[in-house]
Order: structure tokens, then C-alpha cells, then sequence
């Protein structure tokens, strides 16, 4: 989970950093910390390609709510994507 600024962006080596945790099955979910706003899927960050999830309308704190629920379910980026999507 990363709290990034914009639209959940971050600074190079983080996503570096980031993108190598998704590839070995940790799932990343972007978010932004800016009071108001929504983190789009492939809008800045090419979140197909990393494996990132977005986290949309949710902010940072419900993102990660929403990520410990989900990953009681499963840790496919996937469905947890839509899961996102849904809630």
C-alpha cells in the first residue's frame, strides 16, 4: 500500500522498489494522500505492466481496509482490482 502524491505517484527507485514486491506476489495498491481526488488505473503509473492495483475513490486509510479484507480472500491483483472496483 502506497500513499503516493497525485494520482498515487511516486519517486523512481520507489516504484522501482514496489514493482519488484508485486512481481514476487505482494500486492501493491496505489492511493493518494492529497485531501481529495481519485488514484485511476494506467492513468500516470502503468499499473497492468507492475501489477499495481488502484485504489480509485477510496484515500490511503480505507484503501488498506479494503486490502486486508481482500486479502482474506485472495492475493490475486486481479480480483482484488475488482474488488476496487466494486466497493
Amino acid at each position: 500500500m502506497v500513499a503516493g502524491v497525485g494520482d498515487g505517484n511516486m519517486t523512481t527507485p520507489a516504484l522501482d522498489v514496489l514493482t519488484a514486491a508485486a512481481k514476487n506476489g505482494i500486492v501493491v495498491v496505489r492511493s493518494t494522500r492529497l485531501a481529495s481526488g481519485i488514484t485511476l488505473r494506467n492513468n500516470e503509473v502503468n499499473d497492468d505492466e507492475k501489477g499495481f492495483v488502484a485504489s480509485g475513490e477510496l484515500n490511503p486509510a480505507k484503501s488498506r481496509v479494503l486490502l486486508q479484507l481482500a486479502l482474506t480472500q485472495t492475493n490475486d491483483p486481479i480480483r482484488i482490482q475488482k474488488m476496487f472496483y466494486e466497493y
